[in-house]
């Protein structure tokens, strides 16, 4: 950013563009500071509402090429705002699942419109398969097959489709905004774009997202040369090579591309600039803690193709601050290029997902997050994290615990770290970290499971690359369920 490198931490606020629409700028604006007094400097919002609803103001789009002149100048309002707070923003162009219409408004578009020399050669889908619903992590759904022709997927396959989203981008980056005058192709306060919302597919493949990420990033690019493109997916992939796999409690299908999505391949798109992920353990019966080797995981897989990574949700309903403190830390010591938590809440917004924040409201989680946008604020302006001066393990806080807790440690250089715990005898319970680590201050997640009450021990044993001599430190931890 203005030749500097930028990290930093951010936050989802969906809602904004139909909040202004509405006429609720107050909660914008709310929205807005907020975000500036936690330190943040990126929110995540939608560019996009797909509706045949032509009563409702938010609706930015009523049918394919047909746009309402009140919502666009809401997300101008949108935009306007951000440049007034100093703050970027990340736009998603269309919704995965239905909500705010999503990928299905436009296969129901083009079902009533049908195009005789466009049209499914023969019907395609089972009755089974329309009474299918895919479900995302936060409760979303969309419809796999809407008749026995037209489907979720037509949305990437189908020309007369693929032709419609091309014109809604190009309506959006070659809009003039109605507040600052600048096209949105050529405003600084935009970050970038995001091709979708969380795409996901039925191609097991994954090639149908792939050459749809591959048209639509390139379309974007002849369009707008100024702004940074991403796909706005999960991190779901086709392969397990390169994951952790014994992280992941035996959730194979994060990898064998039945989410019809493959990480590895859409990052390595040319047109691609950044690669995207989302975190959601708690939905993907994972425990907390893997959510710092999924991080470790995708922005070593994204170094291998020359892309930062962009942590675009991330999210829990209980034990936010230890875990959002963890998180964060492996995003700014890994390389991460930064996190977007999942969502700031403003004004009269609900928390109908359990996954909001309010600040200075939940005062914990947003202590927390101020701290991390400080860090992530002077790794953009030194290039790097400051190392602590020698090796220390800190005692584990909470402590006693119950549920999760933070065990802390310094390595003033990169170096291969096992963290391990044992049991008041002295037998070996589990291997928290074994493999090499940035320098920093680290915080891993230790979780409850199926462990008994009682006293534990953890031992620290650090090897720096450039050094024969090892650091080794024992400390008392207490659980108490």
């Amino acid at each position: 950013m203005d030749g500097q490198p930028f990290y930093f931490l951010g936050a989802n606020a969906y809602y904004l563009m139909e909040s202004a629409a509405h006429g609720d700028t107050g909660t914008v604006k709310d929205v807005f500071a907020g975000a500036h007094d936690l330190g943040m400097t990126v929110l995540r919002t939608w560019a996009f509402f797909d509706s045949p609803d032509s009563t409702n103001p938010a609706v930015i789009q009523y049918k394919p090429g047909v746009v309402n002149e009140q919502a666009l100048r809401a997300l101008d309002y949108v935009v306007f705002q951000a440049k007034l707070h100093d703050m970027r923003l990340l736009l998603p162009l269309v919704n995965s699942w239905d909500d705010y219409g999503g990928m299905n408004q436009y296969v129901r578009w083009r079902i009533e419109n049908p195009l005789v020399e466009a049209l499914p050669p023969a019907p395609r889908y089972s009755n089974e398969e329309i009474a299918k619903v895919v479900i995302g992590q936060k409760g979303q759904t969309y419809q796999h097959a809407l008749t026995n022709s037209f489907g979720h997927d037509d949305f990437y396959s189908d020309p007369i489709i693929r032709g419609w989203f091309k014109d809604y981008v190009s309506i959006v980056m070659l809009r003039v905004n109605s507040y600052t005058g600048i096209q949105y192709k050529d405003d600084p306060t935009i970050l970038g774009w995001e091709l979708a919302n969380e795409p996901r597919s039925s191609d097991r493949s994954t090639q149908l997202i792939f050459q749809w990420t591959a048209e639509m990033s390139s379309f974007i690019k002849s369009l707008d040369q100024n702004h940074l493109v991403g796909t706005g997916e999960e991190g779901f992939d086709n392969s397990a090579a390169g994951y952790s796999l014994q992280a992941y409690n035996n959730q194979l299908w994060l990898f064998d591309g039945s989410a019809g999505v493959s990480f590895s391949s859409n990052s390595a798109v040319s047109s691609i600039d950044f690669a995207s992920i989302h975190l959601y353990p708690e939905s993907w019966s994972l425990p907390n803690s893997a959510g710092n080797t999924w991080i470790r995981d995708h922005t070593r897989l994204a170094g291998g193709f020359g892309k930062p990574l962009l942590i675009g949700e991330f999210a829990v309903r209980a034990q936010k601050s230890l875990t959002y403190d963890s998180w964060l830390t492996t995003m700014l010591l890994d390389g991460a290029a930064g996190g977007i938590v999942w969502q700031l809440l403003g004004g009269s917004r609900d928390d109908r997902e359990g996954f909001g924040l309010r600040c200075p409201e939940d005062g914990l989680t947003c202590s927390t997050l101020f701290a991390s946008a400080v860090q992530f604020r002077l790794k953009s302006q030194a290039g790097v994290v400051s190392p602590p001066p020698f090796y220390s393990l800190q005692q584990n806080y909470p402590n006693p615990f119950n549920g999760q807790t933070i065990i802390a440690y310094d390595l003033p250089t990169g170096s291969h770290v096992l963290l391990e715990l044992y049991n008041a005898v002295g037998q070996h319970v589990m291997t928290l970290q074994n493999g090499f680590q940035n320098a920093g201050r680290r915080k891993e997640l230790l979780e409850v499971g199926s462990l008994a009450s009682g006293v534990y021990l953890y031992r620290l044993t650090a090897e720096p690359q450039s050094q024969s001599l090892k650091y080794s430190q024992t400390k008392k931890l207490l659980l108490i369920k």
